[in-house]
């Protein structure tokens, strides 16, 4: 039952991160890419901080029962900053759920010829009906989505190994990006950005730790697993960067190269791994306005993914370089408060 436990939360933690920005390339080549060789050495350093920061939320909320995110900010933060940074969270999950509803839309137009919002509302029906499952369909989700997005995304970037060989088109890279800095500063703000939205949807998953053990496994785990899949997406787009640069969907750009079949295989993948992060982001915030507000769960559910849809039109390529940055800033002085405070 442990084992079974630790494997659920380390998928739910993926399946969180891994949405459309990571699976798409967009954020690998925004937070890695562009820095060449160097971005090699940040994946790395983002997988160790991944797995600290999971096992270190994960194990403090076994420790103290915590149920939602405003039990960890609370007593770390004092009630009036505390709920300022409540605040700031919801528009995070709110942004990471749109961003999820922009890149079904930019990828139904890329790949199927679509209008944007036919993917959008596709998106937008799909996680209404998880969301009536409330954690069952969380937790169910990622377990059957997170290990079939490692088999395609690894087969990717193998293949891509194998059929343009190993020379990397981006080898030396920028040393200074104006909103990223260097490769070093890059990595933090990734991990920040992502651990903030990752911590929320770890605060709800008392239910399935067992023990402090598992709160570390699943910690751990869910870090180098996202470590690993950085990578295979990381070389991939090193290699052929210089076909790839300012487009919008890279791994689908990449993908256009190796074939037809290729290019729809990875379309299906992208578009789950955008499901996982967008039920994630959705499931916190629906608990969250579920306190404040009376009425039945499914109507929360709905009032909920049809007021997001109006945000998603605004562009899946504008909300990642626009808001990621900005929110990674943010958590790392939230980070910091959390280790130090309590």
């Amino acid at each position: 039952m442990e084992s079974n436990n630790t494997f659920k939360i380390a998928s739910i933690y993926i399946g969180t991160v891994i949405g459309a920005g990571f699976a798409s390339g967009q954020e690998i080549m925004q937070f890695f890419t562009r820095y060449g060789i160097h971005g090699l050495y940040g994946i790395l350093v983002a997988s160790l901080l991944f797995s600290l920061v999971g096992s270190f939320i994960l194990w403090k909320v076994y420790r103290y029962q915590i149920q939602s995110y405003d039990q960890l900010i609370q007593p770390v933060l004092g009630h009036t900053v505390g709920k300022m940074i409540e605040g700031l969270l919801s528009l995070l999950l709110l942004s990471g759920y749109c961003i999820m509803l922009a890149g079904s839309g930019a990828l139904f137009q890329q790949q199927f010829g679509l209008p944007k919002l036919s993917g959008i509302l596709v998106m937008s029906f799909v996680t209404f009906i998880i969301f009536l499952f409330s954690i069952r369909g969380l937790a169910w989700i990622n377990m059957v989505v997170v290990p079939i997005l490692f088999i395609g995304i690894m087969s990717m970037g193998i293949w891509v190994i194998f059929s343009c060989g190993f020379t990397l088109s981006n080898e030396v890279g920028s040393t200074f990006n104006v909103y990223t800095g260097n490769w070093i500063t890059s990595a933090l703000l990734y991990v920040s950005y992502n651990s903030i939205g990752a911590t929320v949807v770890m605060c709800s998953l008392l239910p399935l730790i067992s023990s402090p053990n598992a709160a570390l496994r699943g910690g751990v785990l869910g870090g180098m697993g996202l470590g690993l899949l950085a990578m295979f997406l990381l070389l991939p787009t090193l290699i052929l960067y210089t076909d790839i640069n300012g487009v919008e969907i890279p791994m689908m750009a990449i993908a256009s190269k190796l074939g037809s079949s290729m290019q729809i295989g990875y379309g299906i993948l992208l578009w789950f791994a955008m499901l996982t992060t967008a039920i994630a982001d959705g499931f916190v915030l629906i608990q969250t306005i579920e306190k404040h507000l009376l009425g039945r769960h499914i109507w929360h559910c709905l009032f909920f993914c049809i007021a997001a849809i109006p945000l998603a039109n605004i562009g899946f390529k504008t909300l990642v370089n626009a808001l990621y940055p900005m929110f990674g800033y943010m958590g790392i002085g939230v980070a910091l408060l959390f280790v130090f405070k309590r």
